[in-house]
């Protein structure tokens, strides 16, 4: 027990170690040499809990994103109005306020330009926090949950609002100005309502 404990610790150490190479220096810039020197380790024992680069960025980001709030983010069922708000206080004050993620978000977008731009440019591992994924989800389990009718289809407002918040996302990445962010994605959401007029079903 007292084994799997100290291994069980060892393993966060580093991961707060590598979380400090990635905010610091970016993913790319993210070695087993370079988080074993942050961790104040041997690179064997580094290499002992994450035998691969591969292996430590996996856990790296999962371990970002439970922390992100992204696990404890829950749908209500208010109606598309207040839960929109909710869901972009929640990207403002949690999500996005994690510099882990923007920096996960950060390597994404760039490796989703260069892989369009040549052949054979690396991939995120399926588990990274795709915004492309995460948002259109969101939109549609809180359409779902609302007891609403809209004006336009479901399929449009969550084509919209990915389209928007992505948007704003990528402007975060440039210039991190969370309030600004915060205050675009409101007014935003307001729109969306606006242009979806929900009405109580039946």
């Amino acid at each position: 027990m007292t084994g799997y404990v100290r291994a069980a610790q060892r393993r966060e150490q580093l991961l707060t170690a590598a979380r400090e190479v990635l905010v610091r220096d970016g993913l790319d810039e993210l070695t087993l040499r370079a988080v074993a020197q942050q961790a104040g380790v041997h690179l064997s024992t580094l290499q002992y809990i994450f035998a691969s680069r591969a292996e430590l960025v996996r856990a790296l980001a999962a371990s970002i994103v439970a922390n992100a709030g992204r696990e404890e983010f829950v749908t209500g069922s208010e109606g598309l109005q207040v839960e929109l708000r909710g869901a972009v206080e929640w990207y403002a004050t949690q999500f996005l306020a994690d510099p882990g993620i923007l920096e996960l978000i950060r390597f994404e977008v760039l490796t989703t330009a260069r892989h369009r731009s040549m052949e054979g440019a690396s991939r995120l591992p399926e588990d990274w926090p795709r915004m492309t994924t995460l948002i259109p989800a969101r939109i549609q389990e809180i359409c779902a949950r609302a007891d609403e009718e809209y004006s336009v289809p479901v399929a449009d407002l969550t084509r919209l609002w990915t389209a928007g918040l992505v948007g704003l996302i990528h402007q975060l990445l440039c210039d991190a100005d969370l309030e600004r962010f915060h205050r675009d994605a409101d007014l935003m959401a307001d729109q969306l309502v606006r242009v979806a007029d929900p009405r109580p079903r039946g």
